[in-house]
C-alpha cells in the first residue's frame, strides 16, 4: 500500500466578511479563534484524520488554552492565509502553531498557538494519544 504524503504545513484561506467586522470597523478577535480550530481540522482531514476517524476511535482534541498575540488589523474583503503546524507532540497534549497573513501584501496580522488534550469521548477524561493520530503529523518544533 502506498503511503500517504503529510502537509507539515497547512495552508487554510478565508476572507473577511461583514458579518465578522466589530465596531472598530475590522476583523473581530473572535474569528482568530474559528480560524484556529477550523485551519487544524481541515489540516487534520487533509492529512488523513477526519471527524469519522475521531468518533471512531471515541477520543478527540479539547483546548486547554489560546494564546494570539495580534501585529495587525484586518477588515472587511480581506483574504486571509492561516498557516498552521503542530509544534509539539506528547502522551495526551499537543500544541499547534498558527500564522495569520493578509494574502495582498503577506502582511503577517497574528501569531497564535493553542495548547489541545486528547480526551476519551465517553469518560471525558485525557487518554493517551493512539499512535494513528501521532502518526498522521510531523512535527515542526522550531519554524522559521
Amino acid at each position: 500500500m502506498k503511503q500517504k504524503k503529510l502537509i507539515p504545513v497547512y495552508e487554510y484561506k478565508v476572507k473577511v466578511t461583514t458579518n465578522e467586522i466589530d465596531f472598530n470597523d475590522h476583523l473581530n478577535n473572535f474569528y482568530y479563534v474559528k480560524w484556529m480550530q477550523d485551519s487544524g481540522m481541515a489540516h487534520s482531514s487533509a492529512n488523513g484524520i477526519t471527524l469519522e476517524t475521531y468518533k471512531k476511535i471515541s477520543a478527540t482534541w479539547f483546548a486547554k488554552s489560546h494564546f494570539i498575540e495580534y501585529k495587525a488589523p484586518a477588515f472587511l474583503n480581506d483574504e486571509i492565509k492561516v498557516k498552521t503546524w503542530i509544534s509539539e507532540i506528547g502522551k495526551i497534549k499537543s500544541k499547534r502553531k498558527y500564522e495569520f497573513y493578509r494574502t495582498k501584501d503577506n502582511k503577517l496580522l497574528a501569531v497564535a498557538e493553542t495548547l489541545w488534550v486528547f480526551m476519551d469521548l465517553k469518560s471525558q477524561r485525557p487518554t493517551l494519544i493512539k499512535d494513528e493520530i501521532k502518526n498522521s503529523f510531523i512535527v515542526i518544533e522550531n519554524k522559521s
